[in-house]
């Protein structure tokens, strides 16, 4: 059991211990709940995507040719649709539930952002050279707002945030490499909040950028860490998983190299972006937080990537179980 918060907060967290019908020991890129709390499940390789009811019980698996080795994250709309960025094929997709491709955006030929792609993440080019680019160049993430707008993180070898009508014809794009505000180094999810506001997750820069769908620069939160993904319950709350950083990580761009090592976690934050609770558990630490859902009834879904994170960091892989359920206790 974990106890979130103490003396900040008394609500309680469990883990859902050996949640789903396998041990789930390789990275999970992305997670999603749709609107009957069924949990899909993003990997990387055959049958990319796996569909669980709320007990972990497999309902269905699917992959699609379209994909490339590196799907990266995954959403599902207000419209039931799921909506799939996939990095390493620069392209963004639309599936209905049962894994019919509806829609690609793309040409899947990386944009001219300064970064002479080679497919690898860990290619030696500096990010410095990154400038920002038109769609798509690694892309991260894609969400559909409640009025039908796409909006979508990109990404890895890019440093902008695009918006799309609900066709894929793109409207506007903002951003440019660097820590000033309205910048970004390796924008790596996206969301929309109760009030309309698109939250980037500035990874690199150690913030989350809250933008009006136009592109204004409404607020940023600095007190954050390599922010990778961040979901909301019924009540606007808001689940941020943020990786580790340390003296051999990437620097932050905005605060300079870590001095220390400082862990993985799961941050709970109110509607204003103010830290409610850390999510903690003395029997494991989360290693490489990678995505997060919550379903209807407040259940939180964490995804994992240890394996790509001790490859792209040189650390030692930790083996661990790499999609974690959390229920509130009673």
């Amino acid at each position: 059991m974990g106890v979130i918060g103490g003396k900040v907060n008394s609500v309680r967290y469990e883990e859902i211990h050996e949640w789903g019908e396998e041990r789930w020991e390789s990275d999970v890129t992305g997670v999603a709940v749709d609107s009957r709390d069924r949990v899909y499940a993003l990997r990387r390789g055959k049958d990319a995507v796996t569909i669980l009811d709320p007990n972990g019980k497999i309902l269905d698996r699917w992959g699609h040719e379209c994909f490339s080795n590196r799907p990266h994250h995954i959403s599902i709309g207000p419209d039931d649709k799921i909506y799939i960025a996939d990095d390493g094929g620069h392209r963004l997709y639309v599936f209905d539930l049962d894994g019919r491709l509806l829609h690609t955006i793309g040409d899947g030929m990386a944009s001219q952002t300064g970064y002479a792609e080679d497919g690898s993440p860990s290619a030696d080019i500096p990010l410095e050279q990154v400038r920002g680019g038109a769609p798509f160049n690694r892309p991260t993430k894609v969400v559909l707002s409640p009025d039908g707008k796409l909006f979508a993180s990109d990404g890895y070898r890019n440093c902008r945030v695009h918006r799309f009508s609900s066709d894929g014809a793109l409207e506007r794009s903002w951003g440019a490499f660097g820590a000033d505000l309205g910048c970004f180094v390796i924008p790596h999810s996206v969301a929309i909040d109760s009030a309309g506001r698109v939250l980037v997750c500035d990874r690199e820069n150690d913030r989350i950028q809250l933008f009006s769908q136009d592109s204004e620069l409404l607020e940023a939160w600095d007190d954050v860490q390599r922010p990778t993904d961040v979901a909301m319950d019924q009540s606007g709350q808001l689940f941020v998983t943020e990786l580790p950083r340390g003296p051999k990580d990437l620097k932050s761009w905005r605060l300079g190299p870590a001095t220390e090592e400082l862990p993985g976690r799961l941050t709970i934050r109110s509607k204003d972006g103010a830290i409610s609770a850390h999510l903690s558990f003395p029997e494991f630490e989360f290693h490489a937080p990678h995505a997060v859902a919550v379903d209807s009834v407040g259940a939180i879904y964490v995804a994992e990537v240890p394996d790509s994170f001790a490859k792209y960091t040189g650390k030692t892989p930790r083996p661990q179980r790499c999609l974690r359920k959390f229920a509130l206790r009673g």
